[in-house]
């Protein structure tokens, strides 16, 4: 396995070419620039931070792997190149035609991908697409904020990924009673299906069956698993964890899970918890990442506990730091949602709705592996694609 590459493992000029390389490949597979409507190009590409308010959770979770400040210049040289690819919103105002998309976190850039298929099947129909969300994860309050302006400049329709299942009901009931079509994107909603809701969601039980058979490929059918990121609260995450574990013990009963490590996990946490389980199981094989949070954590961890070499990372989501380092060998691979897909599908639900179509109440996008094989395939290029420019 390639060791992770540290500033101590080559002079300060040839770290300073590593960390270009990094930010012109992020240009090369990304957008390199907003659209033109945009009002902001001030945050950071992977996180989505304000650059002026401090260090991002994704500069802190490389600050970590390559030992370096990530406010020293070099590392303001890849977040400044980064940052091109991230604009906060698209097509604000008062209309009839926009469409209003929220992201659970519109810093990340499977959520971005999201934003893509959305305004190709906005434009494919004449509509504009309003793309705003927070930019830290769990951010309730703004996903309110956003959803009730929404509601207030009569939108045609909103599409709305909520990162709690229980604390967006009121607003989602506001906008149904207001006559306007709510989709409910990536992970479900505790309401019932009714008029004008309709949900397009991640197969999360594809996700841990893919997430189980990669697992046992790699360990040959025998060995042992953590299970990381494990939130109850989470309909998602608990369909993923309970799909992985239900299916290792059928299909592969000499793989073992030892612990489920459950919490709301931040970067520190997952990889403290991740260094916990490594030591207590000194024959683990294998982690299992059940988000982007935890998958970073368990990266720090096994470089930090040095089993790199023998404990295989396979994560679920993903983010652009991830992906660059899934082709760097830290990881084994990543089970990834179709953003994209789902984002376009959502937004043609809208319209169909607007139109007085009847459209399915559930619609289940089907999940795939990325590794260091396939990542370059047209196919998954344009899952990952994250150019809303065209449109």
């Amino acid at each position: 396995m390639v060791p992770l590459m540290t500033q101590s493992m080559v002079p300060p000029v040839q770290f300073h070419m590593v960390l270009q390389h990094y930010a012109t490949w992020l240009g090369q597979r990304s957008a390199a620039d907003g659209c033109h409507d945009c009002r902001s190009r001030s945050r950071c590409a992977i996180s989505g931070d304000p650059l002026v308010q401090g260090v991002s959770p994704a500069s802190k979770f490389f600050s970590r792997l390559f030992k370096f400040s990530p406010m020293a210049s070099v590392c303001r040289l890849v977040y400044a190149t980064a940052a091109l690819l991230w604009c906060c919103g698209c097509h604000s105002g008062r209309s009839n035609n926009v469409i209003c998309v929220i992201p659970q976190q519109a810093s990340q850039s499977m959520w971005v991908s999201e934003h893509v298929g959305a305004s190709e099947a906005a434009f494919r129909s004449g509509a504009r697409i309003y793309w705003n969300g927070p930019t830290e994860y769990g951010d309730v309050e703004q996903q309110v904020d956003l959803a009730e302006r929404a509601i207030d400049n009569g939108s045609l329709g909103l599409v709305l990924s909520p990162v709690n299942p229980f604390a967006l009901n009121t607003v989602v009931e506001r906008s149904l009673r207001a006559h306007i079509p709510v989709v409910i994107l990536g992970s479900a909603l505790s309401l019932k299906p009714q008029e004008r809701l309709s949900f397009v969601l991640n197969d999360e039980k594809q996700m841990g069956l893919l997430a189980a058979d990669r697992i046992r490929t790699v360990l040959r059918g025998h060995g042992e698993v953590l299970v990381l990121g494990v939130n109850p609260f989470s309909f998602a995450l608990a369909d993923r964890s309970t799909s992985f574990s239900s299916a290792i013990s059928r299909t592969a009963p000499d793989i073992h899970v030892v612990e489920m490590a459950e919490g709301r996990f931040s970067f520190g946490q997952a990889e403290l918890a991740a260094e916990k389980a490594i030591l207590a199981h000194p024959n683990l094989s294998a982690i299992v990442s059940l988000n982007t949070a935890a998958t970073r954590g368990a990266i720090a961890a096994t470089r930090a506990t040095h089993t790199s070499d023998r404990v295989t990372i396979v994560g679920c989501d993903y983010d652009l730091d991830l992906l660059f380092l899934l082709r760097k060998n830290a990881l084994d691979s990543l089970v990834a949602p179709n953003m994209r897909m789902m984002g376009a599908t959502a937004v043609e639900y809208v319209l169909k709705e607007r139109r007085g179509e009847t459209v399915p109440v559930y619609t289940f996008a089907a999940p795939t592996v990325i590794t260091r094989e396939n990542i370059d395939d047209p196919d998954i290029q344009h899952l990952l694609f994250m150019d809303w420019r065209g449109q």
